[in-house]
């Protein structure tokens, strides 16, 4: 492409977007401007859809570090909001140009909560997971610029498969929320009590009544109302939660009055990290380097399945490349400011082809509100006044939802002999090597995977305990492995 077409090209992607004027039927259309309130209320639609999503693996991985009160949570947080917003916003008008939404990528976080154990916990494992993670973000950004050279090696097969590991691998945390969270029944299972001063069973309770609300909401109410069920879910939540005394702790939530902007203060800003900081382990970029290839196919994933559920085609190379150039450029820079690698959402991917409205000025409202919000901490840190309880009860449906996709997808491929050995073999492998225990003498259980411990193979149990890592080089492998003549139904 000379550097004229480039330009025009270029010029056409960012002015389609705001291109007026303004008309409602433009809902229905990629390109052009609705009236604003229109597209702020489409806008408002995506955000509340991903909101609690983008924070959650961020919330998850701090917890298991023993950091969540950190001053490196919050920023973290704030991170993850500003470069949602900036990466949807560069996908919207330079990468694939669709109404594709970034947010945290749950596909690393297991793998990171490994990685943060075995560094050691704490401020040392979390610069254990930032330096591999940045190793991991690099090979993402060579995969996005080599992807013609390389992206016909993955089947069909493979990206539902991959979507339904992150949903199962997610299942665990999202039942242990909805019991009360790791520290209530670590608290009860040691002593009896919660520690908090509040009866165990309040905390499930909250769960269910947080799941319940989200579920009759979904089904009372029909259109852009429908979408909000996760967020009204919470809002019961915390409220039942507030309610009783002892079950919100307000620590974390506080603030300078006397400062309006700066640390702890209202206002702030992400911040960038001290990379000389950064620890480099073989095994953890092993890992992440992994799940970067993970992350790559699943866009690839999205980014099909949008194409095909709202103009029913399969997306041109030129869009699949320009949707992993921009989210593999944007979770390096993440990286850089304490977020995590970023995915394109099935959340919002699902509201496009449900509501049938893939307009991009919308979308663009959305990725703007996102980097308003990194700049208030105050809001920010709200979300980790909620009870785990709460954020179970939402789980609960959106990691169901998330392996209900996966499923939804390789259905769409057909049961054909092949691809059921390849989804058999995957889940009794793959997911079930994670998940395999054994008994001990002492009446307690391990994990299988403790025999590479044993073998002083510790960087092989890092390997394989992730379902994911584990669902993905099964499937690939054997969708080449397998042949085609193979592919009858039965």
């Amino acid at each position: 492409m000379s550097n004229k077409n480039f330009l025009t090209d270029l010029k056409e992607g960012i002015t389609s977007v705001f291109r007026g004027p303004s008309d409602a039927s433009n809902l229905l259309s990629l390109d052009g401007r609705p009236p604003f309130w229109k597209a702020f209320l489409f806008g408002l639609q995506h955000l509340l859809a991903m909101l609690v999503s983008n924070v959650t693996p961020i919330i998850l991985v701090f917890a298991s570090l023993g950091l969540t009160e950190s001053e490196f949570a919050t920023h973290a947080m704030m991170g993850a909001f500003l470069f949602a917003g900036l990466g949807t916003i560069v996908q919207l008008l330079l990468g694939a140009r669709l109404p594709l939404v970034l947010g945290s990528s749950f596909a690393f976080m297991p793998a990171l909560i490994v990685i943060g154990r075995q560094g050691g916990g704490g401020l040392e494992g979390l610069y254990t997971i930032y330096g591999s993670l940045l190793v991991g973000c690099s090979l993402g950004i060579v995969l996005a610029l080599t992807y013609r050279f390389w992206g016909k090696l993955i089947k069909p097969v493979v990206p539902p498969i991959v979507i339904l590991a992150i949903g199962l691998s997610l299942l665990s945390n999202a039942a242990n929320q909805f019991l009360g969270g790791t520290v209530i029944i670590s608290n009860v299972i040691a002593t009896g009590k919660t520690g908090m001063g509040v009866p165990y069973f309040v905390y499930p309770l909250i769960a269910f009544v947080t799941l319940s609300v989200s579920l009759i909401w979904s089904f009372v109410f029909k259109g852009v109302w429908k979408n909000v069920n996760i967020l009204m879910g919470i809002v019961v939540g915390v409220i039942l939660a507030f309610c009783i005394p002892g079950v919100i702790d307000f620590s974390s939530f506080s603030f300078d009055s006397a400062n309006l902007v700066g640390p702890n203060g209202i206002i702030d800003a992400p911040r960038f990290l001290d990379i000389t900081a950064f620890r480099f382990l073989p095994i953890p970029c092993l890992m992440t380097s992994i799940c970067a290839l993970i992350t790559t196919v699943e866009c690839i994933s999205s980014t099909s399945a949008l194409s095909r559920g709202v103009f029913e085609k399969a997306p041109t190379q030129r869009q699949l490349i320009g949707a992993n150039i921009a989210l593999a450029g944007t979770s390096f820079l993440a990286v850089l400011f304490g977020a995590f690698p970023f995915t394109m959402y099935s959340e919002n991917v699902g509201i496009v082809i449900t509501s049938k409205s893939p307009n991009r000025f919308s979308v663009f409202l959305t990725g703007f509100l996102l980097v308003i919000l990194s700049f208030f901490p105050i809001l920010i840190n709200c979300v980790f006044i909620i009870p785990e309880a709460v954020i179970g009860g939402t789980m609960a449906v959106l990691f169901g939802t998330i392996s209900v996709i996966g499923f939804r997808q390789f259905a769409s491929l057909g049961f054909t002999n092949k691809n059921t050995l390849i989804l058999a073999l995957s889940l009794t492998i793959g997911f079930g090597l994670s998940i395999a225990t054994i008994p001990l003498p002492n009446g307690n259980q391990a994990a299988s995977l403790s025999l590479f411990d044993a073998l002083d193979l510790e960087w092989l149990n890092n390997i394989f305990s992730s379902p994911i890592i584990n669902m993905f080089l099964i499937s690939f492998i054997l969708s080449w492995a397998i042949p085609e003549g193979k592919a009858k139904k039965d």
